[in-house]
């Protein structure tokens, strides 16, 4: 039963990327994952039902990178870097659930909503942590720790517009680009 979910979900992010999820309808999806609407109700109580389960999933995967590159014993700086590389993997591997998230969240119950913006607080607030750390040791310019969270949030999440691994510029080549421009800036300091 577990595949079928996933398979569900699978090709209910695409339709819902490519079409929108008010353009996607549930006889739609049905006809794509071959089965009757009755066959879909089987799995999701609803449309909704679906949307919240790739959302709460790419939130739960984004959570667990987060999670996994900050090590309370390792510098903040380090553990930046790794949030950046992790988060920008997690961008470009799952770029249309990113959109989705970022686009259809309304969509939810409130109850499902509030679930999803719990998971996203968390994450901002362990990145928000790991820069507090270096506000803490003095090597943070004297900038607002919300604004600088979110600043970085904003240029990896834009990523999903513009960059393409195949492209001139690696993965990692990026993240490195992107972890030096968040934390040194774009002047040259001579």
């Amino acid at each position: 039963m577990t595949d079928r979910k996933d398979e569900i979900i699978k090709i209910a992010t695409v339709l819902f990327s490519e079409n929108g999820y008010d353009n996607t309808s549930i006889r739609e999806l049905a006809k794509n994952v071959e089965l009757s609407v009755a066959g879909l109700y089987y799995f999701f109580q609803n449309k909704e039902e679906i949307l919240f389960n790739i959302l709460n999933r790419t939130l739960t995967s984004l959570l667990e990178y987060v999670q996994l590159a900050i090590n309370k014993d390792n510098d903040p700086q380090t553990n930046i870097t790794k949030v950046i590389d992790h988060f920008v993997k997690e961008v470009v591997d799952n770029k249309m659930e990113i959109v989705l998230l970022l686009k259809e969240s309304q969509r939810l119950k409130p109850e499902q909503l509030a679930i999803i913006k719990k998971k996203e607080r968390s994450v901002i607030k362990l990145i928000k942590n790991e820069i507090s750390r270096l506000s803490n040791e003095g090597r943070l310019k004297n900038f607002n720790l919300t604004s600088t969270t979110f600043t970085l949030l904003a240029i990896v999440n834009f990523t999903r517009y513009w960059y393409d691994p195949r492209g001139q510029l690696s993965t990692k080549e990026f993240v490195t680009e992107t972890t030096d421009l968040f934390l040194n800036g774009v002047l040259n300091n001579q």
